[in-house]
C-alpha cells in the first residue's frame, strides 16, 4: 500500500505541473487547433478542466500498468474521481464568483489545486475496495475526452463555455 499512496501522490503532483504547463500550450504552439483539443484554448470555465482532466487521463494509463490492474474497477475510480475532481472546480468557482462578483487568479489556482486534491483522495480511499468496472470507467473518460474535442471546436452557448 505504501507503493500506492506514493503513486497516489505523485499523480497529485503529475497532475498540477502538467495542468499548469497545459494552461500555456495552445499558446506555446501559435494555438495549434491539435493542441486545442486536449489544452486550455480560452479562459472559460470548460477549457480550464481540461488542466485537470489531461494529466489524471494520462497519470490513469500509467498507473493502471503500473499498479491499477491488481483492482478490479479502478479506471471506474479514477473516472468518479475526475468528475468530482472537475465539479470540485466548476463548484468553488461558481460559487466564490458569485458571492464576489469577480474571480482571482490565485483563487483559481487554489481552485484547481483543491479539484486535483479530491481527484487523489477518492482515488486513495476507493480504488483498493476492488468495486466497480474497469471497462466502465474507460467508456466514461472516452466519452468526456470526445466532450472535450467537440465543444472545444463547437463550443454551446451556455455559461460554463462562455468567457468570464
Amino acid at each position: 500500500m505504501k507503493e500506492f499512496r506514493r503513486s497516489v501522490w505523485i499523480g497529485f503532483i503529475w497532475s498540477i505541473v502538467f495542468g499548469t504547463m497545459l494552461h500555456f500550450l495552445y499558446g506555446w504552439t501559435g494555438e495549434n487547433r491539435v493542441v486545442g483539443l486536449y489544452a486550455a484554448v480560452s479562459e472559460s470555465t470548460w477549457e480550464h478542466l481540461k488542466l485537470l482532466f489531461f494529466p489524471v487521463l494520462l497519470y490513469t494509463v500509467w498507473e493502471y500498468i503500473w499498479l491499477g490492474h491488481r483492482w478490479k474497477g479502478y479506471v471506474q475510480v479514477r473516472a468518479e474521481g475526475v468528475l468530482l475532481g472537475m465539479l470540485t472546480i466548476t463548484a468553488l468557482f461558481y460559487t466564490y464568483t458569485g458571492i464576489c462578483g469577480r474571480h482571482w487568479l490565485w483563487a483559481d489556482i487554489l481552485t484547481f489545486v483543491l479539484g486535483a486534491a479530491v481527484t487523489a483522495y477518492y482515488t486513495w480511499k476507493y480504488a483498493r475496495r476492488g468495486r466497480g468496472s474497469s471497462v466502465f470507467g474507460a467508456v466514461v473518460l472516452a466519452v468526456i475526452t470526445v466532450c472535450f474535442g467537440v465543444f472545444s471546436l463547437f463550443p454551446p452557448a451556455v455559461g460554463i463555455f462562455a468567457i468570464p
